[in-house]
């Protein structure tokens, strides 16, 4: 076997664990998760999204009421995970959500 085959199977099974452990990683529904991180908004002005630090993007665009953005401080969400579908189409929806705005600076 070649250095060019070799190398080749390994980033292959490196993307295969990868993609498996994700998938092992995702939050269940009906689970409560909590996440620390700056809000952004989606794929659309309504859409507000927020990324956890493995690196999950939950939808967020049901919480009441909403965090101003334009304070640039990360707030702490806890909510309950959805198989709802959303227009935004991207993330985990979450339900049920509560937010705390904390000290932290979000980066620039």
């Amino acid at each position: 076997m070649t250095i060019a085959r070799m190398a080749t199977g390994t980033a292959i099974l490196v993307a295969v664990l990868t993609m498996s452990c994700a998938a092992a990683a995702q939050p269940k529904r009906g689970e409560r998760v909590s996440v620390t991180n700056c809000p952004h908004v989606g794929v659309t002005a309504n859409c507000l999204m927020i990324r956890a630090q493995d690196g999950t993007l939950y939808n967020i665009s049901g919480v009441s009421p909403r965090p101003r953005l334009s304070s640039r401080r990360m707030i702490r969400v806890r909510g309950t995970v959805t198989d709802k579908a959303s227009i935004c189409g991207q993330g985990i929806v979450l339900d049920r959500i509560r937010w705390i705005r904390t000290r932290q600076r979000c980066p620039k």
